[in-house]
């Protein structure tokens, strides 16, 4: 005969959460992420256009642009996941995209409007405006860039047209 415990833990107990390592891991570098490296985006509202890759930011997220008068990227983040590297790069002139960090993409608080004001609100007062901070550093992160493609006008072609799959071609045999 097995005698019994007279002390059951409760239910509701609080238990103590042990982490099983020191520090979580922080994002992993991804290979042919280099500054200047072509990209293509996969999903989202910019698919099929290539990209400049200018740096990974501390969230894990990638710095790119496409230029915005070539191929109307503005300068933003994305998840390296929905970026398909190419082996084409280029040497980014100036060093204007080094500022550029997280917070820069933080959205402004609005203070909170009563039900009767966002009613009787304009339709056309509340659409989104870009500030002149994110225009004046898009066109200096471009400048450079742009001014270095002039020279060579099949990369300024070669960013400004969309990749697309077509009859008979096979991804899993292309080399990019």
């Amino acid at each position: 005969m097995v005698k019994k415990a007279k002390w059951y833990p409760a239910d509701d107990e609080k238990k103590h959460f042990k982490r099983k390592s020191k520090k979580p891991e922080g994002p992993r570098d991804r290979a042919g992420f280099e500054p200047g490296a072509i990209c293509i985006v996969l999903a989202g509202r910019f698919q099929g256009r290539r990209v400049i890759f200018l740096r990974m930011l501390a969230s894990g997220l990638a710095l790119v642009t496409g230029p915005y008068k070539i191929n109307g990227v503005p300068l933003r983040r994305m998840n390296p996941v929905y970026l398909l590297v190419t082996k084409t790069k280029i040497d980014l002139p100036g060093h204007e995209y080094r500022e550029v960090e997280d917070a820069f993409f933080a959205k402004a608080k609005e203070a909170k409007k009563g039900e009767e004001e966002k009613f009787f609100a304009e339709p056309g007062a509340t659409g989104k405006r870009i500030s002149e901070e994110r225009k004046n550093m898009q066109v200096k992160v471009d400048k450079p860039i742009i001014e270095m493609l002039e020279k060579t006008k099949i990369m300024k072609q070669y960013l400004g047209t969309r990749f697309t799959l077509r009859n008979g071609m096979k991804p899993h045999e292309m080399v990019f």
